[in-house]
C-alpha cells in the first residue's frame, strides 16, 4: 500500500458530522472501509440511515433535528456547537437501536433512539 493510498484509507474511515442550522438536519457519517461501500438509504420517519454493502449502518441524517433530539435534553444551541459525536446501530430483528453521544464544549450527552422495522 503506497503512501497516498494509506492516506484515501484514513479519509475513509475517518468519522464526521455536519449540522445544518438552517434546514435544522444533523448528519453524522463513520465512513466505509477500504473493500465496503454505499448500498442504500433506510428512510424511517425524521430518520435517514445510510447502509453499506457489508449491511452496516455508517450514516445518519436527523431532519428537524432540535425538535427530534429535544426529549433527549439535546437542544439547537448545543447542536450549534458540537466538538464530537459518536453513534453507534446495532439491528435487532424488528429494530435497529442508536446509541448517541453528543459532545460539546461544556457536556456530553447520550441518547438511545429504538427504531421499529418491518420485516
Amino acid at each position: 500500500m503506497g503512501r497516498n493510498d494509506k492516506k484515501e484509507e484514513q479519509k475513509m474511515n475517518k468519522q464526521s458530522f455536519f449540522y445544518d442550522q438552517k434546514n435544522d438536519i444533523l448528519a453524522i457519517h463513520k465512513g466505509f472501509e477500504t473493500n465496503e461501500g454505499f448500498k442504500g438509504n433506510i428512510s424511517i420517519g425524521k430518520l435517514i440511515l445510510d447502509v453499506s454493502t457489508k449491511g452496516k449502518i455508517k450514516g445518519i441524517e436527523i431532519l428537524d433535528a432540535s425538535e427530534f433530539l429535544r426529549e433527549f435534553d439535546i437542544k439547537k444551541g448545543i447542536l450549534m456547537d458540537i466538538n464530537s459525536i459518536d453513534f453507534n446501530a446495532t439491528k435487532t430483528p424488528d429494530s435497529i437501536v442508536i446509541s448517541l453521544v453528543i459532545k460539546s464544549k461544556n457536556e456530553s450527552i447520550p441518547a438511545k433512539i429504538a427504531v421499529p422495522i418491518e420485516n
